[in-house]
């Protein structure tokens, strides 16, 4: 036995997109309202959202105030699938279109048929015809949602205390510490403990930061003389969190992890960062889940800001459900070190694909920015982070 999902859409596809990923059913059909059928309207952002094993073959139209045509599409739907499980999800559709469905439910029940009817609310989905335990909360866990989409993900577990404090100073000095790793990465040779020689005489800043790098353990033998600078990294685990961008990747994943709702709840459901397909379908440096919707992120910690990257996270967005995914460009560059032209074509790269670019000024407001995008409100603080507004 098949279970048969018949989905009504008029207004909003969300909770559509939503009860599918939650009922995950083999067969999917969709009645939607002939004016969401335009270019660019709610039956298109509907089948861009779903996970293609999902997508119905085609819709069934009707207009959305005609009772007649609405219980006739459902019994042609229902005949095809006589002895399958069906379930019809009512979601923003047109109240006539609710109707018709549930009158067609309602007889078939009355046959003893195994048919069910449940709608869409901020609770969850809502049973019709159960009387108790009629509210089933749609909890999408972060892997459920990826495998959804094709992606079979392991993620990062947290790192030691050592690295949580390195993150926390290199946060805190920023521009410095970007300079500093700039340097760092740039004469880093070999693999292992190794100690590095830098030909120059290192900055006060940059030199005084290292130092208190050196306190954490995770460089040794720094010193400096007029010609030149020296340290060693003590190992490859060392090496890979401080010269790469997972300082920053973390950073993003325990803001995100220390942010409550207004009813002291997490604002994410579930976090992960550095969340890689084990098929070699991408990494993706922080994914959070909320209400069934997704937040991606990519931090960079390169002296550059490069275009073919917000491509890149783009290209990743659209893979997880086009227009439900939100994503996010984190560079620890700071905007003061970048040329007006510079700036703007940031910006414009970032408008152009709908992505959120954060620069290390920006930084400090990360909680700030997270909560505007979960929350959707385009009149948040800051308002110089621009809200892209989501299916």
């Amino acid at each position: 036995m098949a279970k048969v999902m018949i989905s009504l859409l008029g207004g909003r596809p969300l909770p559509n997109v939503l009860a599918a990923l939650h009922l995950n059913p083999e067969r999917l059909y969709v009645i939607v309202s002939e004016d969401s059928l335009a270019t660019d309207g709610n039956y298109e952002k509907l089948i861009n959202a779903l996970p293609k094993r999902l997508r119905p073959e085609n819709p069934y139209t009707v207009r959305p105030y005609s009772l007649k045509e609405t219980i006739t599409k459902c019994e042609l739907i229902v005949n095809k699938h006589r002895d399958d499980q069906i379930i019809v999800v009512s979601a923003s559709e047109p109240k006539i279109m609710g109707f018709g469905a549930y009158d067609v439910v309602k007889n078939l029940r009355a046959q003893s048929k195994n048919v069910d009817m449940c709608y869409v609310s901020r609770e969850g989905l809502v049973w019709i015809f159960r009387e108790i335990n009629n509210i089933e909360p749609v909890k999408i866990g972060l892997r459920d949602y990826f495998a959804s989409y094709g992606w079979k993900v392991t993620l990062k577990p947290e790192p030691d205390e050592r690295f949580q404090k390195l993150v926390d100073l290199l946060v805190q000095n920023l521009p410095i510490s970007h300079r500093l790793i700039y340097i760092l990465r740039s004469n880093d040779r070999g693999k292992g403990k190794r100690t590095i020689r830098y030909n120059k005489r290192m900055g006060d800043k940059e030199f005084f930061l290292l130092q208190e790098i050196e306190k954490l353990r995770i460089v040794s033998n720094v010193s400096r003389t007029d010609t030149g600078t020296k340290w060693t990294i003590n190992g490859d685990e060392e090496a890979k969190f401080l010269l790469t961008g997972d300082w920053l990747e973390f950073y993003v994943y325990r803001t995100a992890s220390r942010l409550k709702t207004a009813q002291d709840t997490p604002l994410f459901d579930e976090r992960g960062w550095g969340v890689e397909d084990t098929s070699g379908k991408g990494e993706i440096d922080f994914a959070g889940i909320f209400g069934g919707q997704m937040v991606i992120a990519s931090c960079k910690t390169e002296n550059s800001i490069k275009r073919a990257w917000f491509e890149e996270l783009h290209s990743k967005a659209e893979q997880l459900g086009k227009g439900m995914c939100s994503a996010l460009l984190v560079s620890s560059v700071s905007k003061s070190d970048r040329t007006r032209d510079d700036l703007e074509e940031y910006k414009k790269w970032a408008r152009e694909r709908q992505i959120v670019l954060i620069m290390a000024e920006d930084l400090p407001q990360l909680p700030d920015i997270l909560r505007k995008i979960v929350t959707s409100d385009k009149d948040a603080e800051p308002k110089h982070i621009p809200y892209y507004p989501r299916i």
